[in-house]
């Protein structure tokens, strides 16, 4: 059985992989290509539209070599499109147009068409039946490149709209909004006060667990296994470092309160660590995007004080949000009620200081600016 970590890299290479998709559909067209023409010859009667031999060759061939043309013309332009955008906002967006699910579909059929064309143009008029011609094999494949123009057009419409401005920011504030949500599951409460989270009282020593792979960053834990992992022992586990947080070998990794027995190598195959943050347990890397936005827009070389405004806006969006959950330290409960697992998250002077710091200083702020004022 794989285990969480494993599962969680698997699961995080096939998001950021832009081949994985585009395999399945030219997986898909092979074996199109060879069970339709058999389709057709095992079918008595016609199926699709007649075709004359010279024509469906003449189709098909133009089709496959129109095809891989036209794809890396379309992907070559795309990426130069990408690059600008990622290059206007931050390095860090790269990622995210990769994710884009559109831009997987758009390769696959485009490969797939072309794929498939070739296939089919192979069965054309074969030396053991001359007079053979899968009439419907190559209507098919006319379907397959209208589908292929439809997709184009699709992803030339999202990539142009996905580069605008309001949209980037907006989709990080939604992906920042929820891991807020998640990372702090209470409200605020109805005294407005705010606790601190002591560490719970408990009896026995405590123990260090170290970082024993290379170094990273700190992605993501495994809050349900840890939890399993500290009942079964009847300890309480400690988080040292913060999700996102660069973790090097031999750093602390883990503090055990308590001296149950429990596997210090199952406490690290919990925890997810590579070479760039992830936003899904670590609501701080919207912050952290946004405040890049906002610091380039203002810098010299770009000048773009409306784009900055855009960015904190945003900034005070999930600002107000924050503003409404419990800030303390993450902590996890067994199912009598137990605290098993406490861990490091932001809190508001940490928010603040994340989204508003470089864009003051990059504006040299002293008090006296409308702009200072607006963030200040």
């Amino acid at each position: 059985m794989l285990s969480w970590r494993t599962r969680w890299r698997l699961i995080e290479y096939f998001r950021n992989s832009i081949w994985f998709i585009p395999a399945v559909f030219s997986l898909i067209a092979i074996a199109m290509g060879i069970l339709l023409p058999d389709l057709d010859a095992s079918t008595e009667g016609d199926i699709g539209v007649k075709y004359g031999a010279g024509a469906s060759e003449s189709m098909l061939g133009a089709i496959a070599g129109g095809m891989i043309t036209f794809t890396g013309f379309v992907f070559s332009i795309l990426l130069l499109a990408v690059q600008f955008g990622s290059s206007q906002f931050t390095p860090r967006m790269l990622r995210r147009f990769l994710r884009d699910p559109t831009t997987k579909v758009s390769l696959g059929f485009f490969m797939a068409t072309f794929i498939y064309a070739l296939l089919v143009l192979r069965t054309i008029e074969p030396v053991d039946n001359p007079d053979f011609i899968p009439d419907f094999s190559v209507s098919v494949s006319i379907g397959l490149l209208l589908i292929s123009m439809f997709m184009f057009l699709k992803l030339i419409n999202e990539t142009t709209q996905g580069l605008r401005v309001a949209a980037v920011v907006n989709v990080i504030g939604q992906e920042g909004t929820e891991a807020i949500m998640d990372v702090y599951g209470e409200p605020v409460p109805e005294d407005g006060e705010q606790p601190p989270s002591p560490l719970p009282a408990t009896s026995g020593g405590r123990r260090v667990v170290t970082f024993e792979r290379d170094p990273g960053i700190l992605q993501s834990i495994d809050h349900r296994g840890l939890v399993e992992l500290a009942t079964e022992a009847d300890v309480v586990v400690e988080l040292i470092p913060s999700i996102g947080g660069l973790v090097v070998t031999g750093s602390p990794l883990f503090r055990v309160h308590g001296d149950g027995p429990i596997y210090e190598d199952d406490l690290r195959r919990s925890v997810a660590v590579g070479d760039e943050r992830n936003m899904r347990q670590d609501p701080a890397f919207a912050f952290r995007l946004l405040a890049d936005i906002s610091a380039k827009a203002l810098s010299p070389g770009v000048n773009d004080p409306t784009t900055a405004v855009q960015a904190l806006d945003q900034i005070e969006i999930l600002l107000r949000t924050v503003a409404t959950r419990r800030l303390l330290p993450g902590e996890e409960y067994d199912r009598d009620g137990s605290v098993r697992l406490v861990y490091p998250t932001p809190s508001w002077e940490d928010f603040l200081s994340i989204g508003l710091d470089e864009t003051r200083l990059e504006l040299g702020c002293h008090g006296g600016e409308v702009l200072c004022g607006e963030i200040g």
